[in-house]
């Protein structure tokens, strides 16, 4: 009883001293990643029902090589590069999958980065990637973490690896981690209704941390809520700028893609995973009783594999009403940082892009990598240029200010597009 009146009243304190205590006896388990396949008979006849254990070398090299690539880090790599996964962690929630990576099948994404980490760091991959053109530095080391998006904590995989050399480093970047989460739970609490109205950051995280560890918390975090754009481009889209929490942002750099097989790669992946996104979303919204599931008040579990609306209903697929209640369901809008030659070839080899964009389940535009002209694509028409006219009334007028918190210090609504005069530091 007295177990389940703190974890009810104080749930991350009580969630903390469980932890200490547990720490106190369980002694830590060294454990070293086996990314390896072996040689043996039965790797080399693996199969859906039995499939074989690691990589082999040249699939290391590939999948290091074509992620590197793919975000456009091939060259200028810092001493310490930091990979993140992400996931939620809450209790006493059914839909927890829901709010984990969408690109991972609803499960937690620090495993991969973690693997990722320990294969750059390999010193026969990055001699094979140099005989490739792609040069890591021996002074570079990679450090594999997940992002808890619930409480804004971080785990941190395999730092008694982590050279003396980068410790330093790896301290300052933490602190910078620390104090990016801390912002970022400041502008999250705004949208709860049970947040501080203007809560410190400390504050922030601490309310951040109850709503994680609340047995009775039916929204212990928004997940993808109010999700409407994706920018595939560089880092100089959307810098200095606020969008509310409501774009994904996937780095790709269009310089040295000169043919677009990059991009095709990354569209061909991310496509259908922000898609999907975001039409669970939209159809959850626009009709929660007959594609979303109800409240969670209500649930039972069936078969700890899906929820039924109390004892009678059949089971419920899709997101409960907790999950949208402040999203506004629109199509994705893919921004892509590209010509519009390159994205026409690619749209038209390729049908799983044709389906999703052909048919209106995503909105494509193109921003010129060179001079930064902005066409939209129309499936029956082709490319339209975009331009916003001053003179009209109707055109939204974008304001600046000094720092993101001055766009939503106290407001609890969706707030539009900001220009940022501060560096990014201080926003």
């Amino acid at each position: 009883m007295l177990a389940l009146l703190a974890r009810t009243l104080v749930p991350a304190r009580f969630a903390a001293l469980l932890t200490r205590h547990r720490d106190a006896f369980d002694q830590p388990l060294a454990a070293n990643l086996q990314l390896s396949a072996d040689d043996t008979e039965a790797s080399r006849l693996a199969s859906a029902e039995a499939p074989r254990l690691g990589f082999s070398e040249e699939e290391q090299v590939a999948r290091v090589g074509g992620f590197l690539r793919s975000i456009g880090l091939t060259q200028h790599f810092a001493p310490l590069v930091l990979i993140v996964g992400h996931g939620s962690d809450s209790r006493n929630n059914p839909h927890l999958a829901a709010y984990d990576c969408g690109a991972c099948s609803g499960r937690h994404g620090g495993p991969n980065a973690r693997v990722f980490a320990a294969l750059a760091n390999r010193p026969s991959i990055r001699s094979r990637l140099a005989e490739q053109g792609l040069q890591i530095p021996q002074t570079t080391y990679f450090v594999g973490a997940e992002h808890n998006t619930c409480d804004e904590s971080y785990l941190w995989y395999d730092l008694e690896h982590l050279p003396a050399s980068h410790q330093d480093s790896f301290a300052a970047m933490r602190r910078d981690c620390a104090q990016a989460t801390s912002l970022h739970a400041v502008e999250r609490c705004r949208r709860f209704a049970s947040a501080p109205p203007a809560p410190s950051p400390a504050q922030a995280r601490q309310h951040l941390a109850d709503r994680c560890q609340d047995i009775a918390q039916a929204r212990p975090e928004l997940g993808h809520a109010t999700v409407a754009t994706a920018f595939i481009g560089r880092r100089t889209m959307s810098r200095r700028a606020f969008f509310d929490r409501r774009v994904f942002l996937i780095s790709y750099d269009p310089l040295p893609d000169r043919e677009g097989r990059i991009l095709e790669a990354t569209l061909l992946a991310a496509g259908p995973v922000g898609a999907g996104i975001n039409l669970e979303y939209y159809f959850s919204t626009v009709d929660n009783e007959g594609f979303g599931c109800g409240s969670k008040v209500m649930h039972n579990l069936a078969g700890l594999f899906a929820v039924m609306q109390g004892a009678s209903s059949d089971l419920r697929t899709g997101l409960p009403l907790q999950m949208i209640e402040i999203h506004e369901p629109m199509r994705l809008l893919v921004v892509v940082e590209q010509t519009t030659a390159l994205l026409t070839a690619i749209y038209h080899r390729q049908p799983p892009l044709q389906e999703l964009i052909g048919n209106g389940w995503v909105v494509l535009a193109a921003k010129h990598p060179e001079n930064g002209d902005i066409h939209l694509f129309d499936p029956a028409t082709g490319w339209q240029a975009w331009q916003a006219d001053p003179a009209d009334e109707a055109t939204p007028r974008i304001a600046e200010v000094e720092r993101s918190r001055d766009c939503f210090a106290g407001r609890r609504e969706a707030l539009p597009p900001a220009l940022l005069r501060q560096p990014l530091e201080a926003a």
